[in-house]
C-alpha cells in the first residue's frame, strides 16, 4: 500500500507573529514622557500624568481598544496642562505609529459611533500615515476635574499628527460634558483597535494601492 505524501509543516517559530510593540521616551524642559504600547494586548493600562482626568481617559483608550498601555509623565503642572497634555499625546501617537511599523497588513480603516446617555459621538479614521484631524467638539464647561477642556483638542491633534492618521471626531449630540469628551476617547479606541488589527485575507500587503502609506493621494 501507497503511503500518503507527507504533509510539510511549519515550524512553531514560523507561526509565531512578530510583537507589535514599542517604546518611546520624550524629554524637553517642560515635560518628561515615558510610554509603551502594545498593539496586540488585551486592554491592560498603568497609567500616571499627573492630570487624573486625562489619566482617566487614556485608561478608557486602552480599555476599548485592546492596547496594552503603560504613560509615566511629569510636566510643568504649576504653570498648566497644557504641555503635559500635548506631550502625552505626541508620545502616544508616536508609539502607535512605530508599532505599527510600515503598516502591512493591517485594515487600515475605523469607525465607531458611540451612545452615552444623552451622547452620541461619531470617530472614523484612516491609518494612512498621512496625518489630519476634524474636531468638531464643544464644551460648555471650561474644565473637567483639574483640567481645561479647550486641552482636548490639542491632546488629539497631537495624537493624529504623531500616529500618522486622518482622525475625524464629531460629537452629534450630547449636553453632558463628561459624556461628550468620553465618548470620544472611547469612539477613538473602537476605531483604532479596527484600524491596526492584522486583516487576515491580505495580512502580507500594505493596504494601498501605492504598496506604502504615507505621501500625496
Amino acid at each position: 500500500m501507497n503511503k500518503p505524501p507527507a504533509v510539510k509543516r511549519k515550524s512553531a517559530v514560523a507561526q509565531i507573529a512578530p510583537i507589535r510593540s514599542a517604546e518611546v521616551e520624550r524629554s524637553t524642559k517642560e515635560t518628561s514622557i515615558a510610554v509603551r504600547v502594545n498593539l496586540d494586548g488585551t486592554g491592560d493600562y498603568d497609567v500616571s500624568t499627573g492630570i487624573g482626568f486625562l489619566d482617566h481617559m487614556l485608561e478608557q483608550l486602552a480599555r476599548h481598544s485592546l492596547i496594552d498601555l503603560r504613560v509615566r509623565a511629569s510636566g510643568d503642572l504649576h504653570i498648566d496642562g497644557h504641555h503635559t497634555t500635548e506631550d502625552t499625546g505626541i508620545a502616544l501617537g508616536e508609539a502607535v505609529s512605530k508599532a505599527l511599523g510600515d503598516r502591512t497588513g493591517i485594515r487600515r480603516y475605523g469607525a465607531a459611533v458611540i451612545p452615552m446617555d444623552e451622547t452620541l459621538t461619531r470617530v472614523t479614521l484612516d491609518a494612512s500615515n498621512r496625518p489630519y484631524l476634524i474636531w468638531k467638539v464643544a464644551f460648555t464647561r471650561a474644565k473637567l476635574g483639574e483640567m481645561d477642556t479647550e486641552l482636548f483638542k490639542e491632546w488629539f491633534g497631537a495624537f493624529a499628527q504623531a500616529a500618522g492618521i486622518t482622525l475625524h471626531v464629531e460629537n452629534v449630540y450630547g449636553e453632558n460634558n463628561h459624556h461628550i469628551i468620553e465618548s470620544c476617547f472611547k469612539g477613538l479606541a473602537r476605531a483604532l483597535r479596527q484600524a491596526v488589527e492584522i486583516d487576515p485575507r491580505k495580512a502580507d500587503a500594505v493596504p494601498s494601492t501605492k504598496g506604502v502609506l504615507g505621501g500625496s493621494l
